[in-house]
């Protein structure tokens, strides 16, 4: 066995919410200015609710 599904579960939480972290910072600094304007925030409520699951 992998491990316990606790831990899986804890653990892809993280990596989801670095993934939304990530994704906040290169949509920041895309050339497309509606993609700053609109995926930008919208990434970072992501990242908040992934990051409020995690804890």
């Amino acid at each position: 066995m992998m491990g316990e599904p606790g831990i899986v579960a804890r653990v892809a939480t993280w990596v989801l919410f670095a993934y939304f972290a990530a994704g906040i910072l290169l949509n920041g600094f895309s050339r497309s200015r509606p993609e700053r304007h609109v995926m930008t925030p919208v990434t970072a409520v992501l990242a908040a609710c992934a990051f409020v699951v995690a804890l």
